[in-house]
């Protein structure tokens, strides 16, 4: 291959779900037990007649405490919630960072969620185990557009389907293989739909330009007038103010004894986020999966993809 075709296929390269193999050093298997990770593992059993989505940000709320230091800075704990289909089984777990937000937690799951049953993982893994010669795709979900524009949620536009389901049912996969769904989050301060320090960029200033037009043409630029779906955004964006946040982290990861089923869970479940998206606000979720076109490269980032999930 000439230097020009190789200048050419790296760049004409993009992303893709490519299982790769990883090598875990002195062990034969990535392994994080319980004893070993800090916080607290909560393992949920939920009852299936409940509220759903609803009642979810109900328990999301019971873990919004924002700590700062004495500049200000956002210092508060971050936890997450996982998805596990492991050993042939869908599982739900809460890793609390503290053993406040667990008590928090399990208060509130037991008063939202009747029937439904929370208990600390005392011994045991925290993570699912990750044999060497296992296949391992991974992807991670980022916004099409800066926060202030809300996704597709309960409280906008709804689902005609239960997202949870969606994405569990796209989890299942072969006995042996595994898959994990993890969304880290942290509280976000009061002031997170303020901008910049100097107020720029804040809701106020987003809503307001919506409200003016959008500036098009280069030869003879013109400002169009807002459309009523502008109107619609720029009051949906102003409700934004004064609703408590999470700053988030979403992460998808599967593994398996065959390439070509680790490959197409990590795509499937990853894709499974595009339906949140935003039909008024043009926001939405786009998965990015770990890769690189270097086989020795990819593997490394994998490995250390892995390693921040734990």
């Amino acid at each position: 291959m000439t230097r020009f075709n190789q200048i050419k296929t790296i760049i004409g390269s993009s992303p893709q779900y490519e299982a790769t193999q990883l090598d875990f050093g002195e062990h034969d298997s990535f392994v994080q037990r319980q004893a070993d990770t800090p916080g607290t593992l909560l393992r949920i059993r939920p009852y299936k007649e409940n509220n759903g989505i609803a009642d979810g940000a109900g328990v999301l709320q019971s873990v919004h405490d924002v700590t700062t230091n004495f500049r200000g800075k956002n210092t508060s704990d971050h936890h997450s919630f996982e998805v596990w289909f492991d050993e042939g089984k869908i599982k739900f777990y809460m890793h609390a960072a503290t053993e406040a937000a667990a008590d928090k937690f399990r208060r509130r799951v037991g008063n939202n969620y009747a029937n439904s049953e929370v208990f600390p993982v005392e011994e045991g893994y925290a993570f699912p185990v990750i044999d060497a010669d296992e296949y391992v795709a991974g992807a991670w979900l980022e916004m099409e557009k800066i926060p202030y524009y809300p996704i597709r949620h309960h409280n906008s536009e709804g689902f005609e389907t239960d997202p949870y389901g969606e994405i569990t049912s796209e989890m299942l996969s072969l006995d042996e293989s595994t898959v994990v769904t993890q969304v880290v989050f942290r509280p976000a301060k009061q002031s997170w739909t303020d901008g910049d320090r100097f107020k720029h960029n804040s809701v106020d200033e987003l809503a307001h330009a919506l409200r003016q037009g959008t500036s098009v043409g280069w030869l003879n630029p013109r400002t169009r007038p807002p459309s009523e779906k502008d109107k619609q955004a720029a009051k949906t964006i102003e409700q934004q103010r004064g609703q408590q946040a999470f700053h988030v982290n979403i992460r998808v990861l599967a593994a398996s004894s065959e390439q070509d089923e680790a490959e197409a869970r990590a795509r499937g479940v990853a894709g499974m986020f595009r339906k949140y998206y935003n039909a008024i606000t043009e926001q939405g979720l786009d998965d990015k999966p770990v890769w690189h076109r270097r086989e020795s490269k990819r593997a490394t980032r994998l490995r250390q993809f892995v390693e921040r999930m734990r």
